[in-house]
Order: C-alpha cells, then structure tokens, then sequence
C-alpha cells in the first residue's frame, strides 16, 4: 500500500503541472524539472524529487511515469517513509495498474510479532498479567536485496534474491543471515533458502531451508550456566515454522552432570489460541549421566539412564477440518520415571507432576454435552484412576416448554478403577508389615513417616493421636488399595428448579433433586461387598435480592472513580441431602482435602463416591462498588479488557466483597455446627494496581475451625517498576501444617536496554527463606543478554542453585530466563 500510494504519486508528477492539476489537492510534488514526452507519454521529474501525499513522503533523485503502461521507475537514491517505515534503492519500479514493485538492492524492514515473555518467570516483555510493566515496542528486521519483487495489490507476498537479513540495524551488523532466496508474506511468515548463518564475517551454521514466522517466538536462545543438580549447562533452542501449519522449538542441551539432552516441541499454527488443550506435541529425551543426583530431602526412587518424555494434546473435529459439534480430545502423556519432571522440567512438576492419559469422543449439542472417555494408565509408577470406558451426559439447565421450571442433570455409566504406582505399592508393603506388628511397631519406624501415614490412609487429622483401631482400619485401606479397587458405576441426578421474583426484588429459587448410584462387581472392599445401590434425595432453595444507590457525581481521578454505585446482595442457599453411602464401597472418586468450602449444590459435587448426606445453609451477603469506564476489566499490569460494543460508559467492577457461613444441622465432614466465616476481597481501582484478600475465620472450635489467610497485592509503582506482595497463612488445620509464607516480586525497567528483577519466598514459621532468585537483561541490540540467580532451600539442610547466562537472538525481539527454576508462587488459593 506504501508503495502503490507512492507510485499514483509519481504517476502526477510525471505529467507536469496540468497533470498535477487534475489530482488530488493532497498530493505535493517537488523537483528542479518536470518534462512530458507526448509521443510516448512518459513524463519525467528530475533534480531532488521529493513527494509527499497523506502520511507518505518519497524522495529520489529522478522518477518517471508511463501513462499507458501505469509503470512507475524511480531512481537515484530512493528513500520512502511512511509511519515510521523506511526504504532504500537504488531504483524502484512500481505498476500502479497492477500493484507489482520490483527494484536493485533494496534495503527494507518487516515489523516483529508479539511482544514476547520471560518464559518460567511470569514477566511478560509487553506488560502481560504478571508482567511488572516491563513494556517493549514490537521489533523489526532488516534486509537488504540484489532482487526485489512484490506481488500485485491482490497476492500478498514479497520475493528476494541476494538477500542479507538481520535484526542488527547498523552498518556493519554482529550477526547477520545470507540468503540465496527469500519469500515473505507480511504478518504471516518468511521462507528463507540457502541460508547462511554469520557472526560479523565469519559464517558458523548452513541451512538448506529456513521458515521463520513473523507473529510467535521465532528466536535463536543460547542459554549457558550453573546449577546444583545439573552442573555446568547449556541450553539452546531455534524456532523455526513449518509450512503454514506447525510451529516448532527445537532443543538441545549440554549438562555436565546428567548428559545429553534433545528433543522439540510442536505446536498448531491454527489453535495457537489454545495451546492448552490441543495443537500440542512435545518429545525430549536425555541420556543421564547421573540419574541418583537427590536435590530434596525426599526419598529418591531408582530411575534409568534413558529418561524421556512425550506429550500430544490435541483436538479433532469431526468429519473435519471445520469446527463442529463432534470432535475426539487426545491427552497423552507419557514419562520415563517419576522423577523426570523434578529433575529436568520443574514447572511441569509443581503443575501437573502426575499427568492423566485419556481420550474422549465429545459432542455438544444445546441441551446437553455427551463424553465418551478411555482413561488409561500408561506409567506404572503413579495411582491412576481408570475409566475404560466411561459414557457420561451432562444437561444444561433448560426450561420445560413454558412451565417456568428449569431442568438440570448428569448420567454416567462405566467401568472405573484405581491402579497403585510400583513405588506407591512397596511402601503400603512395607507399612502393612508394620501395621501387622501393631502400635508399638508403627510407632518405632526407622523412617518416622509411619504413623501420619496411617493417619492420612484413616482421614484422621495429622495432630491427632494415632490408636490401634486406626492401625486396624488403615490395614483394611492398605488391603484395599492393594487389591486395585474397581467397579461397574451408574450414576445418575436430575434436579428441577422454579426460579421466581416476587414484587419485583426479591428473587426465590426452590430446587428438588433425585438420582441413584449402583456398584455391581466391586474389587478392594474392606467388607467383602460386591454390589450395592444407594438411593439420593435432596431439596433446597435460594433467596436473593439487591439493594443499590448510585452517586453518579462522584469524581476521585486518581482512584479511578467516575460515578460510584453500591450493591448489596444478602444471600440464602439452604441444601438438604439424603445420600448414605456403605462403608464397603471404595472411594474412586473422592474429596481431596483442601482449605476451601465444599460445593454444597450436587450437580457441581463431582466426588460422586464422598457423597454424603449433609443439612446446611449457606447465608451470606455480596458488596460491590462499581463505576464507569472505557474498559471492562483490569489485570493489575496496565493491561485491560474492552467489551466489544466499546464506549466510554462500561460498567466497571472497582470493588467487591463476599462474606458467607456454612449453619449445618449434618456437616458430613467434621461435624460441625457451624463453618468458619469466609471473606473474599478484591480492589482493582486503577489498571495497575490490584489488592486480593480470600480469609477465614473460625467462630467456633473443634475439628475444622483453623484460621486461613491469602492476600495480594499488585502494583506498578510506574511505568517502569512494578511489584506484587504476597502472604499466605494458615494456622490448626486438621491435615495441613502451620505455615505462614511471604513472597515477593519486584521488577524495575532501568532504562531502554536494562531490566531487573527478583522473586523471593520465605516461611516464617520456621524463619526459611525458601527461594529466591535475580535476573538482570540487558539489551544487545541484535542479541539480548540476561543473568540469572536462583536458589531454594529444600529443607533438612539440602539446598538447590543455579547461574544462567542467556542469550537470545533479537531477529524478533524476546527477554528470556527459562530454566524451569521459578516455583512461581503467587497463587491465592482456590476459588469456592
């Protein structure tokens, strides 16, 4: 388009002033001489020609155009500007009719892609959601041609030979390619052939073929250091696309230690969106050197030489390629050992250190989504719940033609199991040994970890005493375990709901629920039961309504405040459950402990297998603040949302507040009266800052009352210095031990070219500070460099560190810290 619009403007100049004249008042020619052959109708402008239309401007020493053929032919010292864009030849000829532009050593730029993160820390370059501001423009790259040739106004795409091409933008750029031949398509990607690879002069790496994309992480990284359990390393990674469907990172990695590592990751182009879930394949393999390097306190079980891993997420529709209703979900993932992850890649093992394996056949429809799932093991060293298979249909809430009541409701029917990990097996062995010697043997283990084992194998609070009925019941759990629990499952709930508002406020929905699970062929019972059916009952209901009071001349700027409302919203929801359950039946599917309240709507209670009957009402009130803005919704980085309408009068949540307790007449879990009282805070007056508080309190005592406290808080102090303030306490509750963790994040942009960062953790009940690390960037110009320091305590006097230099090539611009090593400890818990 710069070029097209440059060439209509030479195409005025060149026929003098009557033709200057008959154009656009926009449009302004300069030059010492203008001349008109009329026999071929090619007018001529000479002697510093200089043109400029709209944000266009053009300058050379001499242009030409042919009316008859639309032919521009501009030359001597071409220069062209335009927002910000600039471009060299020697000569440039451009058909206005067709669009098409070729020229002789043509020196241009292609703008760079997204703003890319710090992978492993959070930090993002364009100030992304845990990004501390550091905000970064969209880079470039250069190249110069012997042959330059784009296509006309309806193929977008430019092809080059002789190229030189590099991120360096100097004379004499420290890095550069040579290419044989080029072939771009703007905001797409570049095809780059014969290609040399050069540091100053001296080429180091040949290609045959080269296609780098123009809109994901296309860089060269070169990442050398230290750390404790790998030993000096080298880590390196090219990026590369194939084709115009995949994406691909491809790895390898010295460490003295532990050997050879190599391996790719491969991403879909098209699902770039939703890497997630689908359009994945990650495969590495590592020969170590090393494999009983311990760097925990844990205990370390025997792992092979040949450790490797393979991961394939992906989504296909049916029949395909397009979108539909039908589609097959692939999530595989297969390790070598149980400590890989630890060892080579510790983010995926503080995430999903345990991945399941799974197929499922999906189609959605209006009123329902049905699953057809094979939940398999494929490593035999962790517990594995299997379904194989399992068909379940989940109803969305619809009305019962114009009755004004809704139904909801779930059917299942499969077959499930529970398969044991072979490091998970020898040790019920071995407690099972000990249990068989009862109290006093339990007592006296050699590793200590007996008695809390069978605490936790009877659901009995840590800090409680250990007895010998828990020792005989927690031998019944081992036997169970041990004999691989399973059974046939159908499970089905229907639930009928009559939401009404009464006098235009108040806002009342009754709701009665009915449904049946069957057991048939059950392995691992504890009683010896082989089939058994429960019946479920429940009722409940919930009440509603708001108050609100608008100041709508409320004007605080630096609070962000244009205009305020108050809500306020007190809540009921009483739930009634009549679900008994026979202790004989092993939990599959069962409640994981964890400090949040339990959902006490069934639809949403997924432990079918802990389904107990409970009488509890949860009562509580909502607070909200909101005002008026050009967004949405904020992240606390300078980064926010729009609806798509847009506008400057969107609703915007400042303020909220939710404070509820759980009254029981049954608490099928500690058998309460009632439940600590819940307050959940959040503050998002400006775009950069943002304040979150989730705390309970207990208001009675026993079993499950203990106190909980996770608070946060985020601010860009400016634009270049951002920090976020952690803590998270908890103190008696019945499965997790006292803690009170403080962490910390602090980043500075120092200047154009230098950044800062730090994350620190501390535990300050037992005065261990954790982790901490320090990264510095600066900027290379074609490279960016950064430092890194890290080090975690692991507790019983075992420490893990780590040094890393990286190195990333800026042919499109990147800060990179990726050495897996940041726990990344900013969660806030849960949500209810």
């Amino acid at each position: 388009m710069t070029v097209l619009v440059c060439a209509l403007a030479m195409a005025g100049a060149a026929n003098g002033q009557s033709l200057l004249d008959s154009l656009t008042s926009d449009l302004n020619i300069r030059g010492l001489t203008t001349t008109m052959d009329p026999e071929t109708g090619v007018a001529t402008v000479t002697g510093d020609v200089h043109i400029q239309y709209g944000d266009v401007e053009m300058r050379c020493g001499s242009a030409q155009y042919n009316q008859s053929t639309g032919e521009v032919v501009a030359k001597d010292g071409v220069t062209i500007w335009r927002d910000g864009m600039l471009y060299h030849g020697d000569s440039i000829t451009y058909n206005s009719i067709t669009g098409e532009m070729s020229g002789r050593n043509v020196i241009t730029g292609i703008g760079a892609g997204n703003q890319q993160s710090i992978a492993g820390t959070g930090i993002t370059a364009g100030g992304g959601p845990t990004g501390g501001g550091f905000r970064r423009t969209s880079g470039m790259f250069f190249f110069k041609a012997e042959d330059f040739h784009s296509g006309s106004k309806l193929e977008n795409r430019i092809d080059a030979k002789g190229v030189t091409f590099t991120s360096h933008d100097v004379q004499d750029p420290n890095y550069h390619l040579g290419i044989k031949e080029l072939t771009v398509y703007p905001d797409d990607k570049a095809i780059l052939k014969d290609v040399k690879m050069y540091a100053g002069k001296t080429p180091f790496l040949w290609l045959p073929q080269l296609t780098k994309s123009l809109d994901e992480d296309s860089s060269i990284r070169i990442g050398p250091g230290y750390q404790s359990r790998w030993g000096a390393f080298l880590l390196t990674q090219m990026a590369v696309v194939h084709g115009d469907h995949t994406f691909a990172k491809y790895k390898f990695d010295l460490r003295s230690k532990r050997g050879v590592g190599a391996g790719v990751d491969f991403f879909s182009i098209r699902n770039s969106a939703n890497r997630q879930n689908f359009g994945t394949l990650k495969l590495y393999g590592v020969r170590d050197t090393d494999p009983t390097t311990n760097a925990t306190s844990a205990i370390r079980y025997p792992v092979p030489q040949n450790r490797y891993r393979v991961n394939f997420q992906h989504r296909i529709y049916l029949p395909g390629p397009d979108v539909s209703t039908w589609y097959l979900d692939f999530d595989i993932n297969k390790i070598s050992d149980i400590h890989f992850y630890e060892d080579f890649f510790f983010n995926d093992y503080r995430t999903n250190r345990e991945p399941d394996n799974q197929i499922s056949l999906i189609h959605t429809n209006e009123a329902y989504v049905a699953t057809l799932m094979a939940k398999f093991k494929l490593n035999n060293f962790y517990r594995t719940t299997t379904r194989l298979p399992e068909l379940s249909i989940d109803f969305t809430r619809r009305p019962l033609w114009n009755s004004g009541v809704f139904h909801q409701g779930t059917i299942t029917a499969g077959i499930i199991g529970e398969m044991v990990g072979v490091q998970e097996r020898a040790e019920l062995i071995r407690l099972q040994a000990l249990g068989v010697g009862g109290l006093a043997s339990v007592m006296g283990d050699p590793l200590g970890t007996a008695p809390e084992s069978f605490l936790g194998l009877v659901g009995a609070p840590q800090t409680s005493t250990l007895t010998p009925a828990e020792i005989t019941q927690g031998l019944g759990a081992i036997s169970s375990r041990l004999a691989q629990p399973g059974y046939a499952r159908f499970h089905t709930y229907h639930e009928l709901l009559y939401p009404k508002t009464y006098m235009g406020w108040l806002n009342v929905t009754p709701r009665i629920g009915a449904g049946v699970t069957s057991y048939n062929g059950i392995v691992g019972s504890t009683t010896g039961l082989k089939n058994y059916a429960r019946g479920i009952f429940s009722a409940g209901l919930d009440v509603s309504f708001k108050l609100s009071k608008n100041w709508s001349d409320a004007q605080v700027p630096s609070l962000g405040i244009n205009g305020i409302r108050h809500v306020f919203q007190p809540y009921l929801n009483y739930s009634y459950l009549d679900a008994s359950q026979n202790a004989g039946v092993p939990a599959i599917d069962r409640l994981s402990t964890t400090t949040r309240p339990r959902s006490i709507d069934v639809p949403l209670f997924t432990a079918v297998d802990s389904l107990r009957s409970w009488n509890v009402a949860r009562v509580g009130f909502r607070n909200l603040f909101q005002t008026k803005r050009d967004y949405i919704s904020s992240n606390g980085y300078g980064s926010f949302w729009e609806t798509p309408d847009g506008g400057d009068s969107q609703t915007y949540n400042w303020a909220g507040m939710n404070t509820y307790v759980n009254v029981f007449g049954q608490d099928p879990e500690y058998g309460r009266s009632l439940s600590n009282v819940y307050n959940e805070l959040f503050w998002s007056p400006v775009p950069w800052a943002t304040l979150k508080s989730d705390l309970q309190l207990p208001i009675t005592s026993g079993v499950g009352a203990f106190t909980e406290a996770n608070n946060s808080v985020s601010w860009m102090l400016s634009k270049n210095t951002s920090i976020e303030l952690g803590h998270q306490y908890i103190y008696d509750h019945p499965f997790f031990r006292n803690s009170s963790l403080v962490y910390t994040r602090f980043y500075a942009r120092l200047n154009e070219n230098y950044g800062f960062n730090t994350y620190h953790i501390y535990e300050a009940t037992n005065g261990i500070l954790q982790f901490q690390s320090y990264s510095f960037s600066k900027d290379l110009s074609s490279w960016i460099a950064s430092f890194g320091l890290m080090s975690r305590n692991n507790g019983n006097g075992i420490s893990d560190f780590g040094l890393l230099f990286s190195f990333t090539l800026k042919d499109f611009p990147k800060f990179n810290f990726d050495l897996d090593m940041d726990p990344n400890p900013g969660g806030r818990g849960g949500k209810q």
